[in-house]
């Protein structure tokens, strides 16, 4: 009879810490730019049955990108805007719950990343610290709360790595559709992942496939291009892609290991910790890895092509984050699982072995609780993140939507040059495009955000009739630059003391 594994109470109880920091105080916020516009296309796919970048009334515009057939919107795949449509459907619309599907696929990740530590590695002390250093990391919690793609994407690159292993493990044409719609499910939520993803499937079955998983990968690949292909064609617009020049490329690269140092993986100390026991033990002792799939006895090494294959998945994530004219840490989240299991790992060889307890735990303890091994002076991001989840955060959103919700009346007409969508999600109120911000025009309510109105329109003429010919409003809200965003660089904690408030112009009447 078989006996059954004993539940990891360890992995319980990291799981739930994760549930609570992921889906506490989903309301506290309200929508910024890019997540209300998640929420608001989520509205029109129930309105129109997909994606419209028109209600009627407003344009969802992006400066430099045009529409598909019926004003379809055309920039990012669908898939998150189906999601989210079929939760308002169910629930009805409201902050906590636009981000409510996302942040449950943020906990999925935490799961999935556990299972893809067991498949790696019997070490139980790699598979806790892995989901111990995702569960902790504020940059992940950060973007998985967001009602944004970014989550959806992070999960389903996590199931594809899970998917692709099993198939490695025991090769079938049901693992092979696992992972067939792992891949379809990810090019439908975000392109920029998707490929370097297929790309690195695809060159290790070139170097290190077999007889036996050659033929069903190269059926499941071709059915992913069958599927995918068409929507590429038709769908997909690359005009975010940069002009490729030398300084641009180590421009992106440069803030990539940045930003993966300063936030998602101490790079340096890893570097340095591991150079250093190679001099002085004249072997890769820190570098000693635990096995893979399938499982192999505890003290192996991981073959090298897995190894290959991972290195592979994240230096193509890299690679192709060169090529967009933005770089963001979004573009990088999606292989955040990848690296903390490779930072699980060094901090299992390095420190948790007889003789080295002492400082083995001291090093998990500044590696989960703090950023010490990464930045100067050192800090606990968690405590930030409890704050935020603790105390109301007033941004300049807050502001305008609360005095707008409650003085503005239907019909009445609103300019402002950012957050357009944050408004048309929350006020049924008419909203100029930003694009037309600085035409002179003079609707019933006028919203100056100072970091996204240049400095010559203060000098202006239209700017000299507001100040003589409206009421000038200035809320109990800090104009900051951000309503607030999922990168930690720039997210705000708590409510920003330093801008000066935001201000409004209401047209008088008579």
């Amino acid at each position: 009879m078989r006996e059954r594994s004993r539940p990891d109470w360890v992995i319980a109880g990291l799981f739930a810490l994760a549930g609570l920091l992921l889906l506490a105080n989903l309301e506290n916020g309200l929508l910024w730019q890019d997540e209300a516009e998640t929420a608001l296309l989520a509205r029109h796919v129930l309105r129109f049955g997909y994606p419209r970048a028109f209600d009627g009334r407003h344009w969802l515009e992006l400066a430099g990108y045009g529409f598909g057939p019926g004003e379809a919107w055309i920039y990012s795949p669908w898939l998150p805007f189906y999601l989210l449509a079929g939760v308002f459907a169910l629930a009805g619309e409201a902050t906590w719950i636009a981000r409510l599907p996302f942040a449950l696929c943020g906990l999925a990740t935490v799961w999935l990343t556990w299972r893809l530590a067991c498949r790696l590695t019997p070490d139980a002390r790699i598979q806790r610290l892995s989901v111990a250093l995702l569960a902790c990391s504020v940059p992940f919690l950060l973007h998985m709360r967001q009602c944004r793609y970014y989550a959806m994407a992070t999960a389903l690159l996590t199931a594809v790595c899970l998917a692709y292993l099993n198939f490695l493990a025991r090769p079938s044409l049901r693992r092979a559709a696992a992972l067939t719609l792992s891949l379809v499910l990810l090019f439908h939520t975000n392109f920029g992942t998707f490929l370097p993803a297929l790309a690195a499937l695809f060159l290790h079955q070139a170097v290190w496939g077999t007889r036996q998983t050659s033929r069903p990968f190269l059926w499941s690949l071709g059915l992913v291009v069958l599927v995918t292909f068409p929507w590429a064609l038709y769908f997909y617009q690359p005009a975010f892609l940069g002009e490729l020049s030398p300084a641009r490329v180590y421009r992106h690269l440069e803030y990539y290991v940045r930003i993966t140092n300063k936030y998602l993986m101490p790079l340096a100390a890893m570097a340095a910790t591991s150079l250093g026991f190679l001099l002085w033990r004249g072997r890769a002792a820190s570098l000693r890895a635990v096995p893979s799939t399938p499982p192999l006895r505890a003290g192996s090494t991981l073959p090298p092509s897995i190894r290959w294959w991972l290195i592979l998945l994240v230096g193509l994530q890299v690679a192709f984050l060169t090529l967009p004219d933005q770089r963001h840490m979004r573009y990088l989240i999606p292989a955040l699982p990848v690296l903390v299991i490779a930072e699980a790992w060094w901090l299992a060889s390095l420190g948790l072995r007889n003789g080295r307890r002492s400082l083995g735990w001291v090093l998990v303890a500044l590696a989960v609780l703090t950023n010490a091994l990464q930045a100067v002076p050192p800090s606990i991001p968690l405590l930030d993140l409890a704050e935020e989840l603790t105390h109301p955060y007033i941004g300049p959103m807050e502001g305008v939507v609360g005095y707008l919700r409650a003085h503005g009346r239907p019909g009445q007409v609103v300019k402002i040059p950012y957050d357009d969508r944050t408004l048309i999600f929350y006020t049924d109120l008419t909203i100029q495009r930003p694009s037309e911000f600085l035409r002179e025009t003079y609707p019933d309510w006028v919203v100056i955000r100072r970091g996204w109105t240049p400095a010559h329109f203060f000098k202006s003429a239209q700017y000299r009739r507001l100040e003589a010919t409206y009421e000038r409003i200035d809320l109990d809200a800090p104009d900051a630059f951000w309503q607030n965003r999922e990168d930690p660089g720039l997210h705000h904690f708590r409510r920003a003391w330093w801008p000066p408030p935001v201000l409004m112009f209401r047209k008088r009447v008579g």
